[in-house]
């Protein structure tokens, strides 16, 4: 069975109340990205929201070419870019840099995005967001395949700088329209879903548009998305998972900070994350990829309320005891279909 590849997921989003100073924190989180690097790890995925009291990354691509400068292996990419916020051609540019400073290690996930704060706030028409990001898919493709471009007054204008390769294009879907979408458009797709046993349905209404489109799957790379913290201690790890992913949810619904719960809650149980020991955590994720055989898998280098040292113990885990357990137990395992011998 193939073994996947794997990142890590920054948005600088740090909890409320804020115990560091934003440059401060962003110094930290940069440096677990170098970290990361040195770890093994294959990718950086950086968000994107806007108006959060929080801090939120609100521009992935700056962050990406900060990375760029700091790193020399590591994969660097947006999870995602709301597409349908930007002009593309701007987002066509700035991409480009990045991938010309990364010298060729970008990857841009894209979407259609849903916050009504954030469409309103800069102007976005977010009736058209669908629409908007096919246009834009085709915009960035025409800018870097072509090298022309047609301009808002219909001239047809010179792109410049231009990627050396063609950047991947991956599309974030979990909704059978937006996945159908993903298949139709882009070189990819990248799902979230923070419980172990919502990613097979995912995956099944995938393999359903790859077979409407008649795409392949070995053409077409699909991310998966989720939590993962480890910690030696089980109860701990828990303890501390809880908390960050009580907050993370309810703030992502764009709720109002100050209506939190105080009592940390998830659905479910311990056992539908991929929280716990080396051995817990490797345990889960072998039985997660054996239904949801993903090409990459990417988590949260660092949960909101984590302090950098928690964090970076968690990495280390993951990336010493975890990721080598898992990948013997998939290099013994023949993928679904494959005919004994």
């Amino acid at each position: 069975m193939p073994v996947p590849t794997f990142g890590v997921l920054h948005d600088f989003r740090q909890a409320l109340p804020h115990s560091l100073e934003p440059a401060r924190y962003y110094a930290e989180c940069l440096d677990q990205v170098v970290r990361a690097e040195r770890l093994g790890f294959d990718t950086v995925w950086f968000g994107e929201h806007h108006f959060t009291a929080d801090g939120f990354l609100p521009s992935p691509l700056v962050a990406a070419a900060a990375v760029a400068a700091r790193t020399s292996r590591i994969g660097i990419g947006t999870n995602i870019l709301v597409l349908p916020l930007h002009h593309p051609l701007r987002v066509a540019e700035d991409a480009a840099v990045v991938e010309l400073l990364s010298d060729g290690r970008l990857v841009l996930g894209v979407g259609q995005g849903y916050a009504e704060d954030e469409f309103a706030g800069l102007g976005a028409d977010r009736g058209r967001r669908g629409a908007l990001l096919e246009e834009g898919i085709g915009v960035l493709r025409q800018a870097w395949d072509d090298g022309v471009v047609t301009g808002a007054d219909g001239r047809t204008l010179t792109f410049a700088p231009r990627p050396a390769r063609r950047v991947p294009i991956l599309v974030g879907a979990v909704a059978p329209r937006a996945v159908d979408r993903a298949v139709r458009l882009a070189d990819g797709m990248i799902v979230h879903a923070s419980r172990i046993t919502e990613h097979r349905p995912r995956w099944d209404t995938l393999d359903a548009a790859l077979t409407r489109h008649r795409r392949l799957r070995a053409d077409f790379t699909v991310i998966g998305s989720t939590v993962v913290h480890v910690d030696d201690d089980s109860v701990r790890a828990w303890a501390t998972a809880t908390r960050a992913m009580h907050y993370y949810e309810h703030l992502l619904s764009r709720a109002d900070p100050a209506a939190l719960p105080t009592t940390p809650a998830v659905p479910g149980t311990r056992a539908d994350y991929l929280v716990g020991t080396p051995p817990e955590v490797a345990e889960r994720m072998v039985a997660l990829l054996r239904t949801a055989p993903y090409d990459h898998l990417c988590f949260w280098g660092r949960l909101p309320g984590l302090d950098a040292a928690t964090s970076v113990r968690s990495l280390e885990l993951f990336a010493r005891e975890v990721r080598p357990a898992v990948e013997a137990a998939l290099a013994t395992v023949k993928a679904p279909g494959t005919a004994p011998g």
